[in-house]
């Protein structure tokens, strides 16, 4: 079932132009933000930049709008291709902007030109269309082009987001790992946020979609239903740029994920992973250095004197955690402790999870929940109603 238009409905047009209007400010400041990304030495610079490319690919499809309008079309008809084809870039900028943002270095390889295959491919589309006049003169797909290649690039975009968002989720699933395999504290380093910016794209996209296909594909439905489009998607790619801008550089993620090389895990063996062992567990009773909140895998590793690809795997396969997991139940024990000792109703919360090693309240609040299953209010009130969490070296 579909709604159709009525021929006289001059809202659609009106709103149309006024978000075209509305679109051509937002390539304005998306050509500012790409410049301010381009040169602000913070963050990643990589990345940054990747993002700076997409928002200057977003401020040409942006202004598709009053270039209609304006009559750009009829004296330089090859922008059409141009145009009609841009949305099939922005599922590979994004997906490099993730993956410069989740791994430490940015390597281009030539398998990432098959990313462009899309664009050729919808290139390819609107040449069709553009050559033939309009439909060819049979039935054939290439009569299906030439009536609508805006549906092809419909078609390979809407299969791209998918493939995409498949992709970039699966490396912010990779980045959290690595990070929770360096870092006791996950709050400033996660890339947690993308997956919201990418969650809100996936559903402006669809709702996208589902507009167009409730009037069938209607020429001004669908003019109407991209410049909104544009609107939404711009608001979320400028979130994503600002958020870029004071993301903070971490180092040592790609050394923590990668797997150790062959010799470095023969030169780790079994008697020395258990001597490792030993030795960390003894630092973390006699030291306490998970008191430290700014504590790393890194510096454990040389406050042990041993490779912190070593401790990795000690921690990982001999103890069954990672890094963020074994020293924040450290945390957690002294903090039970702290909270069912007598007169403890009468201290701060903050001041427990500072002195405990934690950087924040809210932190404090969800690690502890993870690990005791209580919040520590909770435990504080009834310390004895559930039993003590696991022993924190397992």
């Amino acid at each position: 079932m579909s709604l159709m238009l009525p021929p006289g409905d001059y809202r659609v047009e009106f709103w149309t132009n006024a978000l075209s209007y509305v679109n051509l400010a937002g390539a304005v400041h998306a050509l500012v933000q790409a410049l301010l990304l381009w040169c602000v030495p913070r963050g990643r610079r990589a990345a940054n930049r990747i993002m700076a490319a997409f928002l200057v690919v977003l401020a040409i499809g942006m202004s598709h709008g009053v270039a209609l309008l304006a009559g750009v079309y009829e004296r330089w008809p090859p922008l059409v291709l141009l145009m009609g084809t841009l949305p099939l870039l922005y599922g590979p900028l994004f997906f490099f902007y993730v993956r410069a943002m989740a791994r430490q270095e940015a390597r281009w390889q030539a398998a990432d030109a098959f990313h462009l295959a899309p664009f050729i491919l919808g290139l390819a589309a609107y040449a069709v269309s553009w050559r033939s006049g309009g439909p060819a003169a049979d039935w054939r797909v290439v009569d299906s082009i030439a009536r609508a290649p805006w549906q092809a690039v419909v078609a390979m975009a809407t299969l791209q987001t998918v493939v995409y968002v498949r992709w970039i989720r699966r490396l912010l699933r990779q980045h959290s790992d690595a990070v929770k395999s360096s870092y006791s504290h996950i709050d400033k380093v996660t890339l947690g946020w993308l997956r919201w910016r990418l969650a809100t794209f996936g559903l402006i996209w669809t709702a996208g979609i589902v507009m167009m296909a409730v009037v069938a594909f209607e020429p001004r439905a669908v003019g109407l239903a991209t410049q909104l489009v544009f609107v939404l998607v711009a608001l979320n790619t400028f979130a994503t740029g600002y958020r870029s801008m004071v993301q903070p550089v971490f180092f040592g993620l790609a050394d923590a994920a990668r797997p150790a090389p062959r010799y470095e895990r023969s030169s780790l063996t079994p008697e020395n992973a258990a001597l490792c062992q030993a030795r960390l567990l003894e630092l973390m009773e006699r030291d306490k250095p998970f008191l430290d909140p700014e504590i790393t895998l890194p510096a454990l590793a040389q406050a042990l004197d041993v490779q912190p690809a070593h401790l990795s795997r000690v921690i990982n396969e001999l103890l069954g955690r990672n890094f963020f997991e074994f020293v924040n139940r450290y945390r957690v024990e002294t903090a039970k402790r702290r909270l069912s000792a007598p007169g403890a109703a009468g201290e701060k919360l903050i001041t427990v999870a500072l002195e405990c090693g934690f950087n924040s309240l809210s932190t404090f609040n969800r690690v502890f929940k993870d690990i005791a299953g209580r919040t520590p209010s909770d435990y504080r009130r009834n310390p004895a109603s559930q039993p003590d969490s696991p022993d924190p070296v397992g």
